[in-house]
């Protein structure tokens, strides 16, 4: 949960969270972000 009390989805502890310029399943573009954000398979 996230400090207000409201849910947060998370892998092993870590928050995951939705790139905004993704725009349908599938989409990748967040991936390697700024060297820093990376995508996450299930």
């Amino acid at each position: 949960k996230r400090d207000d009390g409201s849910p947060q989805w998370a892998y092993k502890g870590k928050p995951l969270y939705f790139f905004s310029k993704d725009m349908k399943q599938g989409d990748r573009n967040g991936d390697n972000f700024k060297e820093m954000w990376h995508v996450v398979a299930p």
